[in-house]
């Protein structure tokens, strides 16, 4: 069983987007803190954890 305030912010998340006078979306705030994922920060992330790798097997051939 859900306690109240995650049954709110339950509700909140599947709320539809409202528009402001312009016509930007205006998000709740539980939808404006789950983020999303872009290609460009998988990139970065790949990138990292491979020069990681490399970075133990070279300290590890140094050790040998």
């Amino acid at each position: 069983m859900q306690d109240p305030a995650e049954m709110k912010q339950e509700r909140e998340f599947r709320q539809p987007d409202t528009r402001t006078a312009d016509g930007a979306a205006v998000k709740s705030a539980v939808r404006a803190r789950q983020g999303f994922s872009t290609g460009r920060i998988l990139t970065v992330l790949v990138v990292s954890l491979v020069l990681i790798v490399i970075g133990f097997a070279v300290s590890y051939m140094g050790a040998v």
